[in-house]
């Protein structure tokens, strides 16, 4: 469904509008400052019965614009290559990718829906930061172009068993709860079912969850692409106006939304000498009129579900406690033993530890280093040891940390720490790390 990724050839060359505003908790949007000024794209171009009444044939619309794309060579040729596909439009798309990974709060091997995914050229970024996608469209051709577009690159993480699913337009196929995180960009101003779909969102989302989403908002449907694209192709090009999909969200069941109010990169730049006087305090050298004419024509927003809770994937607060119960193996060790250290560890930060080993990393281990009494770094890893289980925030655990003593033994040091695989070091988020002489 996300059919702006190629309109014919490399035709998509529409300079797109970030839009974000000010919204914190349901039921209402809060509003800062003045009221929005009267606005001349403030209006819709077809009534919500008319989409729903027309929802199948914006589907079937959806899958026969696909095959024109991908029976093109230069409109296959441009979607395998978004968002690189041509240099009018990429900074604005690479600029809004950066916000939305932001907001995802992605953790490695999360599961991530792709909503409407195209040519999923978004999934194939997510699996690359060892995420699991779900690429969901309701155009089987579109998929099928994922799936090329996968076979492509040899950094795919295919051991991840990223999937291509269609729907038919109305009811994910997914079970509840399945999903870590929704993005959904450039495509839900396509859904002509919108509350249908924020619901299926919402259902297959866990608890703790966030949907994002990056979209074009008011006059969207007037634009003259737009207007060529459902003329010639019969897609649907629609308006969002954000307090609308916001009052969709809720009564969907999303108990939280969020926006960033960011401008189109294009729209807002100083001069040297505008941009001292405004870092000096002068608030009227910022262009606001400017920025709310931006913020009307492009969305980035975020949908909660419930309390986000972290864990060690996508960590908040990493810290922990480390505690040597005993140091006499140290004390009496000789060059070339095995030493069986015992260690208690408590979780003293805020972020849940996982302890089951996946192949993308996020768990948590103890670890230790070797290093010269100067503090140079002799072995790093050079020990691991595994959690017996899950340890949450204010929990303690006692492991046995198994370490090789060199066979040269010298004036070492061991320095020990937890570690979430492939992520970080906790003491590189700040967490201390005792050390014991060998």
């Amino acid at each position: 469904m996300r059919l702006q990724a190629a309109a014919t050839a490399a035709s998509r060359l529409l300079p797109r509008r970030l839009v974000s505003a000010a919204v914190r908790r349901f039921p209402a949007l809060r509003r800062a400052g003045r009221p929005p000024r009267a606005h001349a794209d403030a209006h819709h171009r077809f009534t919500e019965g008319e989409l729903l009444a027309r929802t199948d044939e914006f589907n079937r619309n959806a899958e026969k614009h696909w095959r024109i794309i991908a029976a093109d060579a230069a409109g296959r040729g441009h979607v395998l290559n978004k968002p690189l596909s041509t240099v009018l439009d990429s900074g604005a798309i690479l600029y809004r990718l950066g916000l939305v990974v932001q907001e995802l709060h992605l953790g490695v091997g999360h599961t991530v829906l792709d909503f409407a995914a195209g040519s999923c050229w978004l999934s194939s970024y997510l699996n690359r930061l060892r995420c699991r996608t779900v690429s969901v469209d309701v155009a089987p051709g579109a998929l099928a172009l994922g799936r090329e577009l996968f076979s492509l690159d040899p950094r795919h993480r295919l051991d991840l068993r990223p999937l291509f699913v269609p729907y038919d337009g109305r009811a994910l196929p997914l079970r509840a709860e399945s999903v870590d995180r929704i993005v959904c960009f450039d495509a839900f101003h396509h859904v002509p079912n919108q509350d249908e779909v924020l619901g299926e969102m919402f259902r297959v989302l866990r608890p703790g969850g966030r949907a994002v989403f990056a979209e074009p908002g008011e006059g969207h449907s007037h634009a003259d692409q737009s207007e060529f694209e459902m003329d010639h192709y019969g897609v649907l090009e629609n308006d969002l106006h954000l307090d609308e999909v916001v009052e969709k969200a809720r009564r969907a069941g999303f108990d939280g939304a969020w926006v960033k109010p960011y401008a189109d990169p294009s729209v807002i730049t100083f001069g040297a000498a505008e941009y001292q006087r405004f870092m000096d305090g002068d608030d009227g050298a910022y262009p606001l009129d400017d920025l709310r004419e931006s913020l009307r024509h492009f969305f980035v927003f975020v949908l909660t579900k419930g309390t986000e809770v972290f864990d060690s994937r996508c960590p908040h607060v990493l810290r922990a406690d480390i505690r040597l119960l005993d140091q006499e193996p140290l004390r009496a060790a000789r060059a070339g033993d095995r030493l069986s250290l015992r260690v208690r560890v408590t979780n003293t930060g805020d972020s849940l530890w996982r302890h089951v080993l996946d192949p993308v990393g996020g768990y948590v281990m103890l670890g230790a280093h070797l290093y010269a009494r100067d503090g140079s770094p002799v072995t790093l890893n050079a020990a691991r040891a595994a959690l017996p289980r899950d340890v949450i925030p204010g929990e303690s655990a006692d492991l046995v940390l198994a370490l090789d003593v060199p066979a040269r033994l010298g004036p070492l040091a061991v320095r020990m720490d937890m570690v979430s695989e492939w992520l970080t070091w906790f003491a590189q988020t700040g967490s201390p790390t005792p050390e014991y002489p060998l």
